[in-house]
Parts: structure tokens; sequence; C-alpha cells
């Protein structure tokens, strides 16, 4: 997903000739990051038809990918029951935004037993332009770039496979057909440094005349199609992929519920328009419990129902907590004190064909949650700096312990430096430790309350929320 994920290419080391080839360079790595070179424990994966069916296999053996694309919590996906996860370029040093570099997911992973979709960032094709003479040394250097991490990393026991870019293509034929010719040069390049791990890409939609057959026809180094796609999208990949002739495995690389760009006044959930003005929208969210059930929903329906078709399994959006977004509460399946919500009870339940034994606390609808005596739906304001309004909370709890709860009043598109969401507002909820609570209103503006119901006996919770405006 491009509106969470926006990686930009670290580039470090210094360039060098090798040999008398004035035709290649190549990054020298800084001693600090020297190349992986255990060979001994490299684990081999490839594509492979078995029994008419396209099958990722691991050292031999059919690999199912019950996965996750991640950004935090690496090693806590294996407890659950998954296999995989999956990043989104290489990172070498840490920032403001986490903590992780490449190879230290790639560690924690083969420390817990999961392996790695690496992702390898790339010049966005909808803004540079992969035609143009003048940019002829920067695509250049974007190959060389690439070829020193497959180098660095080839060996590494977690890697799975490598992913050349993320959402980068465009919808538009012509301009595809350009950036997937520079998209064979990276896949060939892969597969000439590691023969071990296959290729891929991955599209924001499986679109089959602008997309899937130029791929085929630009870019046949290309192992795995991958495909970001969510509710109510994910059930016709399979029926594209089958539309464009796409011979070989494919596999969905993000799904989750609704996307917030895909709102409108007739979807549920709905974008709101606001009582007092016609041009002031809002998103109105679904609950945590909501949203478990549509990940589900995906899995069974729309992905494992597929594996003869070549589906070869897929990665739940979003393993940790969300640093970029319109909403930032709409797709982080744990809090950032790692607490999970009921989304990872589902797709735990799906991975291991067991239900979890100490589910997350439930907020069935956005209907158990009121502000002042209204739900969501109706399009809430309050009067800016009113005192006395008040707001409710039905919340359950399935392993019968009590609950705590959370309120707290977040501005529209606020984000605090490492891009997640703020705690709060200071000094305006009573005591917001209560399944009711009474608040002062915030200055004129758009905002959102949340409350969270949380079991910290199992450190799981359930979230709901209301957009409101100040006025």
């Amino acid at each position: 997903m491009k509106r969470v994920f926006n990686v930009v290419l670290t580039l470090v080391g210094a360039l060098a000739l090798m040999g008398c080839d004035d035709e290649r360079q190549t990054i020298i790595p800084t001693p600090s990051q020297p190349f992986f070179d255990d060979v001994q424990n490299v684990t081999k994966f490839e594509t492979r038809k078995v029994d008419g069916v396209w099958r990722l296999l691991k050292d031999g053996e059919v690999f199912y990918i019950n996965g996750a694309a991640t950004n935090n919590f690496y090693g806590e996906v294996k407890k659950w029951g998954g296999n995989a996860v999956r990043t989104y370029g290489i990172k070498e040093a840490p920032d403001a935004k986490t903590q992780y570099t490449t190879r230290m997911v790639l560690d924690e992973a083969y420390e817990s037993g999961v392996y790695v979709n690496v992702g390898l960032g790339m010049k966005d094709s909808g803004v540079f332009d992969y035609s143009s003479p003048a940019n002829a040394a920067a695509i250049k250097e974007q190959l060389e770039n690439h070829r020193t991490w497959v180098r660095r990393f080839r060996n590494h026991p977690a890697v799975m496979c490598w992913s050349i870019g993320n959402e980068f293509e465009t919808s538009d034929a012509a301009k595809n057909a350009v950036y997937f010719k520079y998209v064979e040069e990276v896949a060939k390049m892969i597969h000439e440094e590691d023969p071990n791990h296959p290729t891929t890409i991955a599209f924001s939609n499986s679109d089959v005349n602008n997309k899937l057959k130029p791929l085929m026809q630009y870019a046949p180094s290309i192992d795995i199609l991958s495909v970001n796609s969510y509710y109510n999208g994910v059930g016709g990949v399979a029926t594209n992929v089958k539309s464009a002739g796409w011979d070989k495995p494919w596999m969905i690389t993000e799904f989750g519920p609704r996307g917030t760009w895909a709102l409108t006044s007739n979807t549920d959930p709905k974008e709101l328009s606001w009582i007092s003005s016609g041009t002031n929208k809002a998103l109105e969210e679904m609950t945590s419990t909501e949203k478990a059930a549509i990940y589900s929903q995906i899995w069974k329906n729309d992905i494992k129902a597929k594996e003869s078709q070549g589906c070869i399994g897929s990665f739940i959006f979003l393993w940790g907590f969300q640093t970029h977004g319109e909403v930032l509460s709409w797709y982080g399946l744990f809090d950032k004190q790692k607490n999970s919500f009921g989304g990872v009870d589902e797709i735990s339940a799906c991975w291991t064909g067991k239900a979890v034994e100490n589910p997350a606390p439930r907020i069935e609808n956005r209907q158990k949650m009121t502000l002042n005596g209204k739900i969501s739906t109706e399009g809430v304001s309050v009067v800016a700096n009113s005192k006395d309004n008040t707001a409710t909370v039905e919340a359950t709890s399935p392993t019968g312990k009590p609950l705590t709860y959370r309120w707290f009043i977040n501005k529209e598109g606020e984000a605090l430096a490492n891009g997640s969401m703020p705690d709060g507002i200071a000094g305006l909820i009573a005591d917001p430790t209560k399944p009711t609570i009474t608040f002062t209103a915030p200055g004129a503006g758009a905002y959102r309350l949340y409350v969270y119901a949380i079991d910290e006996a199992n450190h799981k919770l359930a979230m709901a929320c209301i957009p409101f405006q100040a006025k």
C-alpha cells in the first residue's frame, strides 16, 4: 500500500569500477555493513508445478505462505502460526520511524522461524521517467544498488524471495511497458546473483490489460505475481489472473478491510458529510471486531480457496501499528504496547486451523459506541469547547477477564514525529478509564474520539472510534 509505505532507497558506500568494465559499477559496502556469507545455511526457495498446480517450494517441500506485511513485532508472527513476513525496502540504519534495519529483520525472522519476502525499493514510475536519457545514470545506479543488496543478503537463511518494488507501476500500459523493461533488468540480475530465491513484483491491483499483460510481455523473469488488494476486491484477483493468461504462481501481498481511499457515501463504512457543511468529509471507521471478521472472510474465501488456482499464500496488512496513512488506526493489528486486536486472533485461527484460547475483547459494531447519544453514521458534531459531552461504549470480554478502558481524542490528520498515532489531547476527558465518560470538547476543527477496551491479563484489546466536528 503506497499510501502507508513510501520507501526511499538508502544509498551507502562508495562507487568503484569492477575490472575493466566501465559499463558496470558496484557499490562497495562499508566495513560496518559486511556481506552475509554463511553459504552453508542458505534456504532454497523455488516455484514449480506439483500435480499440475503452481507451488512455492522450500528446500524441495511445498511451502504455503501464511504471512504478514510488517513494520513492527516481526518475531511475533511465528507465535501466532505464521511463517513469513514482508518488508518494503532495504534499510541500513535506524531512523525516526523504526529502529529495525534489514539485517535485524532477517535475524529476528530466522531466530523465530519465519522467512522474509525482501522488498527492494524502486523509483516510482508515476513520477520518475524511466525513458528519459537524462535519468540513465540514476537508473543504472539504482540497479547497482540492488545488486549490492542482493549480494549482501542472498545467503541469509531467512530470505524467501525478492520483491522488486511495491505499487510503483501506473495505470497506463505504455508507461508500464517502459518500467517493466527495467524491472526485467533487475529480475535478470537477481537470477544471476542469487539462484536460490525467486523474484516478484507487487501491484496495487490486478488490472489485466494495463498491468498483467504488459508484465508478461516485458518482464518474463518475474517468477511470482504479487497483488495488494482489499475488501471487496480480493476475490477478483484469481479471475483476472486467469483472464490475463498468467501461468505462474501468484500471491496476495496485502489484504484487509476496505481502504480509506475507496470510501464513498454508499460504501460500508462510508464517507460522511458533516451536517454543517456539504464539503468537509469524515471517514467512518469499523470497530476492530468488525475488521477482524473481514480479515477472516478474505483469507478463507478469496485466498486459501484459490490455492488450486496457483495462489501460493498471502500477507495480512498491517502487522504492527501504522506510521503513515490517512487514518492511523485503520490497519494496525497491534497498539504500540504490543497488545493485539481481534484481527490477530482471526488470522491465527486461519493459519493454524484452531481458535485461540483467550480471544480479544469485542466491540461488536459501530452502534455500540455513541457520542452525545449519536452513532458515527449520523455525522456527529459538538459545540467547540463545550462541557459535559458524553460518550459510552459496550464492550465484552470473551475470557471473562475485567476490561480496562482508555479514551482519547485526536485531531484529524495529526501524527507523532515517527508517524504514529498521538496519545490524545490532554485535559479533555474527566476519567478516561470508564466505559462511559464525560468530556470537554476541543476547539473548532475535525477530531476522532477513540476508545480502547483492554484485557490487560492477555495483552489484547478492542477499538472503536467516532469522527466528530467541533464547531
